[in-house]
């Protein structure tokens, strides 16, 4: 597999457990999208922690509990997200022709500073992003055409997609906490 003995064992780890913390989570959520993602997010905190598992421990208890800490982790911030934009747009009055220009600016102000973030990634996962989420690219298909593994290119996302909310949040000064 690898000579890296920490890349073999969460290789093996990923591929043993994989299915299962996909289901716990599409259980807990009802949502595919959002099971992958957290998914994703939970086999990333496997591997910043790779170094504490020993070769043959079970580790889905362990993958439990950080699956079921990113959903609770989620739903609260999904939660405090509806809470502001529901408090955002209770105190703006709605004038149509005015909103529209100005939320046609805000949106263009939006995706140039989400372009502004996107550069200041590393190429690779940058690239990565661009073919998932501009080309419309699936894992595989990226895997393939970077020779890397399907895993490399869902954490390659993974990371891209909390580097840009993370930015995102401190540029418009949004708490997470």
């Amino acid at each position: 597999m690898s000579d890296n003995p920490s890349k073999a064992l969460f290789q093996q780890l990923f591929e043993v457990n994989h299915d299962k913390v996909f289901r716990f989570a599409y259980k807990l959520t009802e949502d595919a999208v959002r099971a992958q993602e957290i998914t994703q997010q939970c086999f990333i905190r496997l591997w910043e922690n790779i170094h504490k598992i020993e070769a043959g421990q079970d580790v889905f208890p362990l993958l439990f509990v950080f699956t079921k800490h990113i959903v609770v982790d989620e739903t609260r911030k999904l939660y405090r997200e509806k809470q502001t934009l529901a408090q955002m747009s209770s105190r703006q009055p709605v004038h149509p022709a005015d909103n529209r220009e100005e939320m046609l600016l805000m949106r263009k102000e939006f995706w140039q500073q989400i372009q502004k973030v996107i550069d200041k990634m590393p190429e690779q996962r940058r690239n990565i992003y661009l073919l998932s989420r501009d080309k419309g690219h699936s894992h595989k298909e990226i895997a393939d055409q970077l020779s890397l593994s399907p895993s490399t290119v869902r954490n390659h996302l993974a990371l891209a997609l909390q580097f840009i909310r993370r930015e995102m949040l401190m540029h418009y000064n949004i708490e997470t906490k």
